[in-house]
């Protein structure tokens, strides 16, 4: 961190495994020649000046069996652990590993930098969002809130994993996941809840006044282009279904962006992520490619992968991202990662602005995590709290109380049995155990036609 202005790096990574297992040197390797990237244009330095924050987003980090039936993902997670805490040497505890959150297939880690002795951590909490079908962790988000501070200031930020319903057509419905999240992230107090007859005085919301937010991951957004003789009219128009693509003119950023689904999504307000910034997007297409970074043949390449950041601050400047790109170079999945080298004011960033939280009551979010005794003032900014109605925060906080007990009883059970079918139909040992039974009844079936034959 640099003290002189008081400012955090902060490295975000995207990246959905597609269930492939990773070794710790892979890992480790990528992130190192991220870091070291930055060093430029002075390469002849060997010193490597790491974030004081790194915050990796998962997908499918294991299988579906893995984290629905057995429990065991931690197996496919310790090489992301062991590669970021001994970033420069298997003997080096670079980071340490502040705080993991799991929503079935999709994780959150987060990671500090020892040698920084500017920064603490504290008032760590975590929540989870399951979207995926019976609202099942096959999507969904896992989030990590913190407290960080120096000797002389502190603040507060939001990480977000995230992974969204996927295939071509379905914009709404992803935009419908970040309203989900908006209404049922639920940080509580104590960080342990899970009954869920509690009050509203001991939670937080994924807006909050004073916090700075980061959402990044595979969100599923698609390009949505439309037939070749409308391009040059209908930039932004809807299709359920992706016609057949051919190769962009000039490039897939050019050719491509004003087609892409968030960026639309984003621009129509109220729609979903209001409030919230990406940096500009001057990579290709993160999805869909094939073990020798190709796009795959009759699927449109799309930037599905994507950084985004709520930033408070006066005038929406003061959080800088200084890199904002895709890294091809780590294999083992069908999707491209992405990562964002982000600088961060270790300030408190002050209030919402009041066309969001119209925006919020508008949509049945709740605009503050309490209603000020005062107007919260930062910079000169200030808005009145006492306006936002009770009703939204009642409403808000029943389908987070929903949420929860449902995560608690039938959800379980329901990822319980899909990893139980993913694991019989996938699985060798799985088919063994399929055909064994199918054998052994046959088996059963015919000696007790045979027994029943022999009495008559």
């Amino acid at each position: 961190m640099n003290a002189e202005q008081d400012n955090l790096k902060v490295l975000l990574f995207a990246f959905n495994c597609a269930q492939v297992p990773h070794t710790t040197s892979v890992i480790r390797e990528a992130i190192l020649s991220i870091v070291r990237d930055q060093q430029k244009p002075q390469p002849q330095s060997q010193s490597v000046v790491e974030p004081d924050l790194i915050f990796l987003s998962l997908q499918e980090l294991s299988t579906v069996y893995d984290c629905f039936l057995w429990g065991n993902e931690d197996e496919s997670l310790a090489p992301f652990v062991d590669a970021i805490t001994h970033l420069t040497g298997i003997n080096d505890e670079v980071y340490e590993h502040v705080a993991t959150c799991t929503a079935g297939m999709t994780v959150a880690l987060l990671f500090r930098r020892n040698q920084s002795e500017f920064i603490s951590i504290s008032d760590v909490r975590t929540s989870v969002v399951t979207l995926g079908y019976f609202e099942t962790g096959l999507k969904g988000v896992a989030s990590i809130r913190a407290k960080v501070s120096s000797a002389t200031s502190s603040t507060e930020i939001t990480f977000v994993a995230a992974h969204f319903s996927a295939n071509e057509g379905y914009r709404e419905i992803r935009d419908h996941n970040f309203q989900d999240i908006a209404r049922k992230l639920a940080f509580f107090a104590d960080n342990n809840v899970k009954s869920p007859m509690q009050d509203g005085t001991d939670r937080d919301f994924l807006y909050k006044d004073g916090s700075q937010v980061f959402i990044l991951g595979d969100l599923n957004y698609r390009v949505a282009l439309p037939p070749p003789s409308d391009r040059d009219n209908q930039p932004t128009a809807r299709y359920s279904r992706m016609p057949k693509w051919v190769a962009p003119q000039r490039s897939y950023v050019e050719d491509w962006l004003d087609y892409d689904e968030l960026s639309i999504s984003r621009n129509e307000v109220g729609t979903a992520f209001y409030g919230f910034d990406e940096a500009q997007v001057a990579f290709p297409p993160t999805y869909k490619v094939d073990s020798n970074r190709k796009y795959v043949p009759g699927r449109v390449p799309s930037w599905c992968d994507r950084v985004l950041y709520l930033d408070m601050f006066e005038g929406g400047s003061d959080i800088k991202i200084e890199k904002y790109t895709s890294f091809p170079e780590l294999h083992g999945s069908d999707h491209i990662p992405v990562y964002a080298i982000a600088k961060v004011p270790l300030e408190k960033p002050g209030a919402l602005s009041e066309q969001l939280v119209a925006t919020l009551l508008k949509n049945s979010i709740a605009a503050s995590t309490a209603i000020a005794a005062q107007p919260i003032t930062s910079r000169g900014v200030s808005l009145d709290r006492q306006g936002a109605p009770t009703s939204v925060r009642a409403r808000q906080i029943k389908l987070q109380n929903r949420h929860i007990a449902a995560r608690t009883g039938r959800v379980k059970n329901m990822e319980m049995l899909i990893g139980g079918i993913a694991y019989l139909t996938v699985t060798p040992k799985g088919n063994g155990l399929v055909l064994g039974a199918v054998v052994g009844l046959v088996c059963a079936y015919v000696l007790l036609r045979t027994f029943a034959f022999g009495i008559n």
